[in-house]
């Protein structure tokens, strides 16, 4: 089979001549076109094999035969019970937070947070997906294990020995409501967790059956990781002194673009990471067929063609920064999107977009316009360059840019961007719903 030049956006359509179908897709998903060598031929029996009526985004319509996506041992299946839109919406919210605050987690295996327990005299490091360890000073250095176990060591710190005591190993991480801690570095971390409304990334520690919980929160104002808080254990050691039971990580890292508590003037922001690539008038270019395009970071887009001479022969502003469009996206927290990388990739992926407006005019039906182009910026995590891999006209003289770079990893909302998918594919056959069209397609749908 032969993969069409396009991917393509399908939309239900609502029909009498349609069988029942209840799809576990979003009402548009994007799909991959092929043509069928061996013509299709649809079942006799329509409940077998539901039909739906799809649409392209050109305006060609098909009959999509649905496959079944009933488990395999149907005696044995419970029924699926009906959600409301709001269970749905707030199943999926939870899902991408607990996503996300994996994701972010992992930015953290490097290092280890830092807490001092100025009562009991413990100095503490939390390695996260690792280890709790602790010393009564302050420690130069601790080698970890590959393994993520810490062995008892003695450090040399000013002539002295010093015995670092193991306090857990890493065991499991769970999605958890806030615990009831009992000491706060400040009163503003307090009040924030009073009134939190998600559940937190909680990660498990274990020794001799002793549980250390660790929990991870969006820092306001911290620009280090820091234990922001702790619970202490109820019952107290043997030589009389206090435990922790638990922790409260703040970071950054944990911070989602539209969490209201973020302070925004110390966190990283997409400006502050494409600053460099404008001040130093970073242009990118692909070469597709007649023409090269040329997108120039916080500048333009641009479509033009060379002869063999070197001579211009045709130039086109496909569109210049629009500072007000793309302040009123920040306003609106629209910037930060979702959005299908690439033609042959259907999942989408964390993108970060700007509005290109006020290209060379252009004739739309019996008007001119001017250009206009949507930048999406993805990142790249398996480069050191940036690449513009995709330029598109979606409509006349409307078009999609796509550019990746290196730079963009750094920003929180890039840290659930996984850049692979393991999701399984279905096969959908579909026949033009105009009986005297010969062609047959084969639809290839990304099961969420």
């Amino acid at each position: 089979m032969e993969l069409l030049a396009t991917s393509l956006t399908l939309s239900a359509v609502s029909t009498a001549l349609a069988a029942p179908f209840t799809s576990p897709f979003e009402s548009s998903y994007v799909v991959r076109l092929y043509e069928s060598r061996d013509r299709f031929m649809p079942p006799q029996d329509a409940a077998a094999l539901p039909s739906q009526l799809m649409t392209t985004e050109s305006g060609h319509t098909f009959e999509c035969f649905l496959p079944s996506l009933a488990p395999s041992d149907p005696e044995t299946a419970e029924p699926l019970a009906r959600k409301d839109s709001k269970e749905v919406e707030s199943e999926q919210d939870t899902e991408a937070l607990v996503a996300f605050h994996r994701a972010a987690v992992r930015e953290l295996e490097s290092l280890c947070i830092e807490y001092t327990d100025e009562e009991t005299s413990w100095f503490y490091r939390i390695c996260a997906n690792s280890l709790i360890f602790r010393s009564r000073k302050p420690l130069t250095e601790v080698a970890i294990e590959v393994t993520g176990a810490a062995a008892p060591a003695q450090v040399e710190e000013g002539g002295g020995g010093y015995d670092v005591e193991e306090v857990g190993t890493f065991v499991t991480e769970s999605s958890r409501s806030v615990l009831s801690y009992d000491a706060f570095a400040d009163l503003e971390t307090q009040e924030r967790v009073k009134d939190l409304g998600h559940a937190l990334l909680t990660q498990t520690f274990s020794k001799n059956g002793q549980e250390v919980q660790v929990q991870f929160i969006c820092s306001a104002s911290a620009q280090d990781d820091v234990v922001a808080a702790v619970q202490w254990r109820e019952a107290v050691a043997t030589d009389g002194r206090r435990e922790i039971a638990a922790f409260l990580v703040e970071s950054q890292v944990f911070c989602k673009s539209q969490e209201s508590e973020v302070d925004t003037d110390r966190l990283v922001t997409m400006q502050s990471l494409l600053q460099p690539l404008q001040n130093e008038h970073t242009c990118v270019t692909r070469d597709e067929g007649w023409w090269t395009y040329e997108y120039c970071f916080g500048r333009s887009v641009r479509q033009y063609h060379r002869d063999e001479d070197g001579q211009l022969t045709a130039d086109y502003t496909l569109g210049v920064f629009d500072a007000d469009g793309n302040r009123e996206l920040e306003r609106l927290d629209s910037a930060l999107v979702l959005e299908p990388f690439d033609e042959t990739h259907d999942v989408s992926r964390p993108a970060y977009l700007e509005l290109y407006n006020f290209g060379t005019l252009c004739k739309t039906s019996e008007k001119q316009a001017p250009r206009k182009a949507k930048v999406f910026h993805f990142c790249n995590r398996d480069g050191s360059s940036q690449r513009l891999i995709m330029v598109k006209e979606m409509q006349t003289c409307v078009y999609t840019v796509k550019v990746l770079s290196p730079v963009f990893c750094d920003h929180p909302h890039f840290l659930n961007d996984e850049q692979e998918s393991d999701e399984t594919f279905e096969i959908v056959h579909c026949i033009p719903a105009v009986e005297e069209a010969e062609a047959v397609e084969t639809l290839e749908v990304v099961a969420e």
